[in-house]
Formats: structure tokens, sequence, C-alpha cells
């Protein structure tokens, strides 16, 4: 039997209870949609206005990396980042009429206050540009009125923005201008933060070129770069010439970064420290140039005459002379000197006439024509070459041939030191067009070297212009590329054939970097190079070296004869081709009169210290004859009997040791006479 309990009737108190409970939780529920409903209104529809707002406190500052050094040979520097402050002008600092107001109130001679109650916050802000303009502008080097364009300019774009006024600025000047700007009310400088009012002082750097002789036409330059077209945007600097550009990527550091953010009185938040990036600086660069032979070669060109027996720039007239001075151990370019009627002091150089300028080479390159014979086997020192007519060739097979001697025949060495076209064709025919074509790209020619330059040239010989037609050198073409005609190249490519027979053979090209250095010049890592390559055997190499030195001892080299030290070397005289229209088309032609003399040589002959090139182009003098030996190869024997000098090696056999002061303190009073064969 179950047993049922009565139901007790709901008191009045029960029912206020749960009005209450459900109050409650519907308040409850109230605050957390209004709690939703502001969070998405945050996020969402304010979520600009407010992003606008912490980034007015964000920062994110470059830490600028320093580029890296180029020195030359001896680690003196050519090129190198000097400390500078760079000048950031803060905009939103403007928008504070407080603090402009206290700012100019001593320029103005007005309380703060006053100010604000007399002007507007727009009076206040030019007032206070103008001040700054007048302070600020001598000192950034432009006047007030582009001092205040460029606020105005930057401010009605991106108010709340920071803006380089000035790239650079020396430390020195910088520090003046801080004194300035705190003595005329504008404020003390807050190191903490390094600003000052709306400026602030960054670190930075600046390039400089030390050295006191012209280099742009080697190192380069450094600086904007010009702009594609009106109306593009500056780019930032870089290399813009020379090795500065050609190994931009390499002397370009990478800039740092670091971020943090600052309260409303522009103070930096420790706590709030973001990510820091530090800079990484550009790898340092050794050139293989000796800054003491450049000045030296540069003090030559410069001088004036006359004088018996030498040959002075001044007296030429010259469209263009180039001198290249290089070390035949190493391949490496000691000293380059260009003149031209075009660039000086008020319009430097930016090109490298070593890898850029083009020319025919002339009766130089006999001594590719000549080795390439001796390495055939078939020919000898001693071999005899017949010249036909009296020094004329009209075989009817090739175009005339003329000699300016009418000997009947000559021996290998005679071809090449009277200078016998006739004989370099001979020879040059005797191997055939395919083989002496090969040799001669062989040798580096119509051809790229891997100079480290921003251009090079590549070179051709006639009817091969673009290089595409390799192995079908016709034999007018060959008779004409035997003794340096129908054939254009660089001063590099024969340099570096000049260093193939001087080194037995091998042949390495000519280079201007020599390694990567660290902070005190010590290597750290060498330049990648082609392995040197066997071209000609050392034999025949060495019977064109005795050559070359007879060319200078009895042959046309004999106006650079030094009396004191053996000079071997090759003149050569070529008519220059000038590009003429005709019928609407472009056409080479050879204008009477315009030469380009030349001679290559090494000294002391028989250990070679030193080797170089000489190009006068067109000269006009009444006093020499244009011809390579009478003009160049002097030029270059007293430069290089200079750079003996220089490298303090003593004198072969001069007895008159007095005429190179510089030269080695151990030097002989009187060094042994030269044989009475010479």
């Amino acid at each position: 039997m179950s047993i049922s309990h009565p139901v007790r009737p709901p008191e009045p108190g029960d029912r206020c209870l749960r009005i209450r409970a459900g109050l409650v939780c519907a308040g409850v529920v109230s605050i957390f949609l209004l709690l939703g409903w502001r969070l998405v209104h945050l996020q969402v529809r304010e979520h600009a206005r407010l992003q606008a707002e912490v980034e007015l406190h964000r920062r994110t500052e470059t830490l600028d990396a320093s580029r890296g050094s180029i020195l030359d040979a001896r680690n003196r520097l050519l090129a190198v980042d000097e400390p500078v402050q760079k000048i950031i002008f803060d905009c939103n600092y403007l928008q504070s009429g407080e603090k402009l107001a206290d700012a100019i109130e001593k320029s103005e001679g007005m309380e703060s206050l006053k100010l604000r109650h007399a002007f507007t916050l727009e009076e206040i802000q030019q007032h206070y540009i103008a001040h700054m303009a007048r302070l600020c502008a001598p000192a950034m080097g432009m006047t007030e009125q582009e001092f205040q364009e460029k606020v105005n300019t930057r401010r009605a774009s991106r108010p709340n923005s920071q803006f380089p006024i000035c790239r650079k600025i020396s430390v020195a000047d910088a520090l003046r201008l801080r004194d300035a700007l705190e003595e005329a009310g504008f404020g003390r400088y807050r190191e903490n933060v390094g600003s000052q009012g709306s400026l602030i002082f960054r670190n930075s750097f600046d390039r400089a070129y030390p050295a006191n002789v012209p280099l742009t036409h080697i190192v380069g330059a450094f600086g904007e770069p010009p702009r594609l077209k009106a109306g593009d945007q500056p780019r930032p600097p870089q290399g813009v010439a020379g090795v500065e550009k050609f190994f931009e990527s390499d002397l370009h550091g990478t800039d740092g970064e670091r971020e943090y953010e600052i309260d409303g009185w522009r103070n930096e938040i420790p706590a709030y420290r973001g990510h820091l990036t530090p800079p990484r600086n550009g790898k340092n660069l050794r050139l293989s140039i000796d800054l003491g032979l450049q000045s030296l070669l540069e003090a030559e060109l410069d001088a004036t005459g006359p004088q018996q027996g030498e040959v002075y720039l001044n007296e030429l007239n010259a469209e263009r002379v180039i001198v290249v001075l290089f070390d035949p151990a190493t391949m490496g370019v000691r000293a380059i000197g260009c003149r031209d009627k075009v660039h000086g002091v008020e319009k430097p150089l930016l090109t490298n006439p070593v890898s850029e300028y083009l020319y025919e080479p002339g009766s130089t390159i006999k001594i590719v024509t000549l080795a390439t014979a001796l390495n055939t086997g078939r020919v000898n020192a001693n071999t005899v070459i017949p010249i036909p007519n009296g020094g004329y060739y009209n075989g009817g097979d090739v175009s005339p041939i003329r000699d300016e001697h009418d000997d009947g025949s000559l021996s290998v060495t005679d071809v090449l030191v009277k200078s016998s076209n006739i004989g370099a064709f001979e020879l040059a025919r005797m191997q055939g067009s395919v083989r002496f074509e090969q040799k001669i790209r062989e040798f580096g020619f119509c051809q790229k070297t891997g100079f480290e330059s921003p251009v090079e040239s590549r070179g051709w010989t006639a009817g091969n212009e673009r290089g595409d037609r390799t192995g079908k050198m016709t034999l007018e073409t060959l008779s004409r590329v035997a003794f340096g005609n129908a054939i254009v190249v660089t001063p590099a490519q024969m340099c570096g054939a000049l260093g193939c027979i001087i080194n037995d053979g091998t042949l390495r090209p000519l280079h201007l970097a020599e390694s990567w250095v660290d902070d005190r010049g010590d290597p750290l890592e060498a330049m990648e190079r082609p392995e040197p390559r066997q071209i000609i055997s050392a034999r025949a190499a060495e019977v064109v070296r005795q050559a070359m030195l007879q060319v200078v001892e009895r042959g046309s080299g004999k106006p650079g004869r030094s009396q004191l030290f053996e000079i071997a070397g090759k003149t050569g005289t070529a008519r220059k081709a000038t590009t003429v229209i005709e019928k609407g088309r472009a056409k080479q032609k050879y204008i009477p009169g315009d030469v380009i003399c030349s001679f290559i040589g090494f000294l002391p002959a028989d250990k070679p210290r030193l080797a170089g090139l000489v190009i006068v182009d067109q000269p006009k003098s009444p006093r020499h004859s244009a011809y390579g030996g009478h003009i160049a190869a002097p030029l270059f024997r007293r430069i290089a009997e200079k750079a003996m000098a220089y490298y303090e090696v003593a004198p072969q056999f001069s007895p008159e040791v007095r005429k190179l002061p510089q030269a080695a303190a151990n030097t002989p009073a009187r060094a042994p006479l030269r044989p009475t064969s010479r």
C-alpha cells in the first residue's frame, strides 16, 4: 500500500525568486551580447581607425649596412664608406600645435599660449617650417624654398609619415646643426631616440674616393642610377660604373631592421621592442691596381714637352691616348691611363677603355701570326720568307699587299723586325684559313675575356661581325688579319696575347680584381679564374720574344730603345675606319691621314717585370711621324723607365745611375756597360 504525500501549494515567495533569477540571466546574456557587439564593432567597423592609431606608435628603423671597401694591390683605399648622418623629418610632429608653439616662441618673440590664440594650427605649422628651413637648409645643401617644398609636399600626401629630408650630412655639420637648433629654442637633442623636434638623426654612410688621382674609369662611381623614363621614382643608390657596378651584388651589404613602439611623447617603449635584424656589411675587394704606379702614369701623361727624343701628349693633339700596364707574372693590371678630348675633371670618364675600346691593332698582332706559324714546326727563326717584286705582292688571289721596305727575302725573325706585311701574310697562309682563324680565337680574340668591367666588347673579323661564321674565314680576310687589318680587338685581348708570349705560350686572361679581403686586408677568398691554357709551345714563344727584342734594338721600334733597360716590343700603325652614312646605310670607311699608332712591350727583356700597351688614336703632330715606332714606342719607354724606378729595379747597363734617383739604394754606382753589339 503506497503512501501519497500531499502537494504543497506554491508560496508567493517562490514566484518572486523565479522572476529574479530570470532577470539575472537576462542581464548576464545582455551583457555578453553587448560585449560581443562591442567586439564586433571594434574588430570590424573600427578596425581601420584603431590600426592607424597603433601604426602611429609603431616604428621600423632601417639599419644601414656599410658598403664594402675597394683597395689597391698594396691595401691602399680606393673607395670606402665614411660615417655620416641621415636626417629624417617627422611630419606627425606637426600635428601638435602646443609643441610647435613652444619651439618657435623664441624665434617669434611671443609666448607659446599667445601664439596658439593668435594663429591657427596651419599658420603655426608654416611658421615652424619656415624657421626650420632657415636653420637647416644651409647645412643640408639646399635653399630654404626647397626645404619648405619638400616638407609641404610630403605632409600634404602623408601627414603622419617620416621621410629622409637629407640623406647625408657630415657628423661635424650634424653636431653644429643640433647646437643651432637648441640655441634657437627648438629643444634639446634626445639621445635615447636620436631626435630633436621634428628631425630624427640616424647613422648612415657616404661613399668616398680618397685617392688623389682620377679612377672613375677603373673603380667607377656610386650614386643614383639614371631613370629609365621621365616620371620614374628615384632608385636607391648603387654602383653605376666600373668595378662598383660590376661587383654591385657583393659590395652592397644588406640593410638591417629594428622594430619598436613609442608612447605619446615619442619615447621608445623598451617592453615593446620587436624583431631586430642586424645589417650585413658588403665584402671588401682588392684590385691588382697599384695606386703609386697609377699616380706615376697620370703624371707622365700630364707631362709637357717638347724634349729631344721624347714624346709628350701636348704635342700629339690625339683624339685619344690609352696606356695599360700589367704584371706579366700574374696578368693583373697595375695601371690604366686614358686621355681624350671629351672627358676631364668636369666630365670624368666612366668607361674602362681596356675592355670597351675597339681598334684595329695593326702590326702588333704580327706577334700572334709569327707565334702560330712557329708553333706548326714548319718554320723556325731562320727560315727565309721570299718577298716578291721589291715589297709589292699582287698575286691575284688577294688584294695587293705592300711593304715599307723592298727586301727580296726575310728570315722569320726579320719579318717581325722589319714589320713585313707580305711576310706575315705568307706565314698565315701557310697555316690555312681554318687553322689560322682557330688560333686567333685561341689567343682570346673575337670573344669576351671575362675582364671585370660592366661592358666588354667582343671584337670581330671582317665578314664575321656577329660571330656566327666561325670557321669560314676567307683568304682575303686572312691576308689582312695577318698584319692587323680586318680585325677589331680590345686592349684586354691584346694584352692577353702579349702575356701568352711572355709566359711561354700559356694564356691567362688579363684581370683587374685580385681577391676578397677582410677589414685588415688579409685574403678571404680568391677570384674564380679560367684554367691557364697552353696555346703555343714554349719554344715558339721564346723565338717571338727574341724577335721582339730585335724590333726595338734594330727594327721599327728603335725609337723606344732605352739606355737603362732592354725593352722588347712590337710597333703597330693601322688606318682608322670611320663609320659614314652612304645611301642611307652605315659603312666603314678609311679616311686618309687617320691612323692609330700603338706599341706593345715588356721589360727587362730577360726577366719581364712589367708589360704594357700604348695606343695613340689619330695623332696630329708636326714634330712626329704618325707611326707606332715614332710616337707610341718612345712614350712607352719613358713611362716604363719611371715604372722600373718606382719598383726599385736596378738599371741593367746604364753607367749613370743618377738618372733614376728613386732606384734601389743598393744599385751599384756603375752598372755593367752594354755589349758593343748594341
